[in-house]
């Protein structure tokens, strides 16, 4: 349809995720039924909202038959939809008036987060946009965007994930905001990356170039993070910066670059770019590495791994890998 890709607001977006994972529980109530079918007709964009969520329902059916054995729902990382679910569903709903805002956590809702996401990348893809002001824009694997671009500012929030952005300079002088879960960021004419895992360690900014203003969403505290530095944000405030590792943008040339890695820390980004489950056991987990591995096909870089280091791949299913000692 001519609307399907017309822009949905974040209140509409997280609205829908709500409602989607109230009717995904299974004991909907006919009062809550009529209450959905009312909220899908008070607006066109409430509609395209659930429409693009539905959109995933068949995915989330290919999952189920996964889901039905205990090591399936290990992979998953969840079980079936639950009281928690539908509770917190009902929760965001009335915290809306209808309903309303919490962050969701977790592997579905990125699934959901990222069904109504403006650009969003899927596990091992890797996407580059040129933004409406010119600003060029990276996404790593797994994850999710919205841009907010007015004729007073240029916003991008992510939802998830990691980006990599070379801002350009606005001829109407419109602050560039990056604004995660955790920070407010706002970069000072300059290339930086900004990094949001489900991990509860806050949001990871790093500038190669120029400067970049954080402060945690409270804004309490406000640190400028100059280029060659890291910092992170979260509740507590900014954390001291730390020199920027060299290597930490290779993902951009589609590469994994370590040196001297351990192997458990390489093995735990390597997983980001596969779907299910790479384990590493402790026997193995501090043995170090160098190289620069093609993040294309990370069944090579097991491969390499397995060739070059003292380890031995085993594979319980496709989507379940443990290296272990040879």
């Amino acid at each position: 349809m001519a609307h399907d890709h017309l822009p949905v607001s974040a209140a509409v977006r997280d609205q829908a995720i709500a409602w989607f994972t109230l009717a995904q529980s299974g004991c909907m109530t006919t009062s809550e039924q009529r209450q959905l079918l009312a909220w899908r007709k008070a607006h066109s964009e409430h509609e395209r909202a659930w429409l693009r969520l539905d959109s995933i329902t068949q995915s989330l059916q290919q999952r189920s038959t996964t889901l039905a054995t205990p090591l399936g729902r290990e992979l998953a990382g969840q079980g079936h939809y639950h009281d928690a679910e539908r509770r917190r569903a009902l929760k965001v709903l009335v915290g809306f008036g209808v309903l309303g805002g919490v962050a969701w956590q977790g592997r579905e809702t990125h699934l959901l987060q990222g069904a109504v996401a403006d650009y969003r990348t899927g596990t091992g893809e890797r996407r580059q946009l040129s933004l409406p002001d010119g600003s060029q824009l990276w996404l790593n694997t797994a994850s999710a965007i919205d841009l907010q671009f007015s004729a007073s500012t240029r916003q991008l929030r992510l939802r998830y994930g990691e980006i990599e952005i070379l801002t350009a300079s606005d001829p109407a002088g419109r602050p560039f905001q990056v604004v995660s879960d955790d920070a407010w960021l706002q970069p000072l004419g300059t290339h930086f990356r900004v990094r949001r895992d489900n991990d509860n360690r806050g949001t990871l900014l790093a500038v190669t170039q120029g400067r970049v203003a954080a402060s945690p969403r409270s804004g309490a505290q406000r640190r400028v993070i100059e280029a060659g530095w890291q910092a992170r944000i979260d509740a507590a405030g900014v954390s001291a910066p730390q020199v920027l590792q060299g290597t930490d943008g290779s993902w951009v040339d589609g590469y994994l670059v370590a040196e001297r890695m351990r192997l458990a820390d390489f093995l735990a980004e390597l997983e980001r770019y596969r779907p299910g489950v790479l384990r590493c056991a402790g026997q193995v987990a501090d043995i170090r590495l160098s190289g620069t591995y093609p993040l294309a096909d990370t069944d090579q870089v097991l491969a390499l791994l397995e060739d070059s280091l003292p380890v031995r791949v085993r594979r319980t299913t496709r989507y379940w890998i443990s290296v272990g000692p040879r």
